[in-house]
């Protein structure tokens, strides 16, 4: 894979990483010419649709994404007309957000092309490999998640 010089480019964290930029930077160049929304943007509005009149704080723990990266993009999504913000009912220093119908209508019609490119990527695998994979991403992640618990720290850092 590499050299002992360049341990880096074996850790399991730059590999992911690596792994996880590329998926993201393929599947927004799709998305933003046939939809013209990113794949960030449209994690937002999945999970929007997943669950409605979700907080600001309650998106920002869920997409994995940066605070002020969320802000944006909840920003620019209300400007397309995708998003609107609510007050909320019980506390009105809350802002609780939902789909407008043209956010509905851009959630299915992404989901019905992401699942064939998600079909499409992860044909590479072979069934017996896929199910290793998963297996293998949910087995580091409990692991992952219980250490973090041990040791008491913090939430893993999100991702711009």
């Amino acid at each position: 894979m590499s050299s002992p010089d360049h341990p880096i480019l074996e850790y399991l964290s730059f590999r992911l990483d690596r792994l996880s930029e590329l998926s993201k930077a393929t599947g927004s160049k799709y998305y933003e010419k046939e939809f013209g929304v990113t794949v960030r943007d449209l994690r937002v509005l999945r999970l929007v649709a997943l669950e409605p009149g979700l907080t600001l704080s309650r998106l920002i723990e869920l997409s994995l994404l940066e605070k002020t990266l969320v802000s944006k993009i909840v920003s620019a999504l209300v400007k397309q007309g995708f998003l609107y913000r609510q007050i909320g009912e019980l506390d009105a220093r809350q802002i609780n957000l939902f789909l407008s119908p043209e956010g509905k209508s851009m959630v299915k019609r992404t989901y019905e092309r992401g699942n064939t490119l998600e079909e499409t990527f992860l044909a590479t695998l072979t069934e017996s490999e896929l199910k290793t994979f998963n297996r293998c991403i949910d087995k580091l992640t409990d692991a992952l998640e219980r250490h973090a618990k041990s040791a008491g720290s913090a939430k893993p850092r999100r991702a711009a």
